[in-house]
């Protein structure tokens, strides 16, 4: 599976994820387009993307839930914010 070249594409992982990885992110990139966003959310961990609780297999967080939902919804508005420019 590929996506368009001209796609445009946001990522947005956590650094302590233990489900998607960093690595699996590094190793994904190669699917997407160039131009992708990348955007980290330090001490992320894969529960922070959803209100369900914790996972197992998940890494361990450093920052709040709060602090990444607010970097996860500013990033997403700044992504689609961009599609007027």
């Amino acid at each position: 599976m590929s996506t368009s070249p001209n796609a445009k594409v946001l990522s947005i992982s956590g650094s302590n994820d233990g489900l998607a990885t960093p690595a699996k992110i590094a190793e994904s990139k190669k699917l997407l387009p160039a131009a992708t966003t990348f955007v980290v959310v330090d001490g992320g961990v894969h529960a922070f993307f959803g209100d369900y609780g914790p996972q197992s297999g998940d890494g361990q967080p450093a920052t709040t839930h709060d602090d990444a939902r607010t970097q996860i919804s500013g990033a997403s508005v700044a992504f689609v914010d961009g599609f007027d420019k």
